[in-house]
């Protein structure tokens, strides 16, 4: 689980989308921006896992169905990563005054570069499948909560990162991370095939 969502969330990916979107910034407003993203992307993913799956069975949608299509979603950001094509998901931000700035907190950072179309599947994939316990509810926030972290620290000190790993460092962590994403991706189509009885 929290391999998976590490991956989906991409923090090294998107070290250089949030430098280009606080470009010209000052430090302590660009941290501010950064904190409120975190705050922002956790309560929306937060949103999502209670009432995710009241939403599937509102709509009636079966586990089988939404692994299907979550298998598709993933493989489309596996192969944007591969193929390193910018994602839609990263959309800079074209003011630079303080009092818009906030905005960007909000707007392209925590919706939808950190909690993009892929993180909000993922959690509520987690959320929809069988026998999902107190325990695993409990597991996936810790899981969450680590990978925010991460997020938080690998943003916060992305120039740095950027210096120590370079350009092709960073190129190869991506399509690293891609692959590794294809083949889960892979994986879950073929268990929803299984779960709508398609293949035995």
């Amino acid at each position: 689980m929290f391999l998976t969502f590490l991956i989906i969330m991409d923090p090294i990916g998107n070290i250089p989308m949030f430098c280009s979107v606080t470009n010209g910034l000052e430090q302590s407003l660009r941290l501010k921006i950064l904190q409120k993203a975190i705050f922002f992307a956790g309560i929306i993913l937060l949103i999502f896992g209670v009432f995710g799956k009241i939403l599937l069975s509102f709509f009636g949608i079966t586990p089988g169905a939404f692994y299907i299509s979550g298998g598709i979603l993933f493989f489309t950001i596996s192969y944007e990563m591969i193929q390193s094509k910018p994602r839609s998901r990263q959309t800079p931000a074209t003011s630079t005054e303080p009092q818009d700035s906030m905005m960007l907190a909000v707007f392209p950072l925590a919706i939808p570069l950190i909690a993009g179309p892929g993180m909000i599947t993922t959690v509520i994939f987690t959320i929809a499948t069988e026998n999902f316990t107190l325990h695993k509810a409990l597991i996936l926030l810790a899981a969450l909560t680590i990978c925010l972290a991460i997020q938080y620290t690998s943003l916060r000190f992305g120039s740095i990162l950027l210096r120590i790993f370079g350009t092709t460092g960073m190129f190869v962590l991506e399509k690293i991370m891609g692959l590794i994403l294809a083949a889960l991706s892979i994986q879950l189509i073929y268990d929803g095939l299984v779960k709508l009885n398609v293949l035995h």
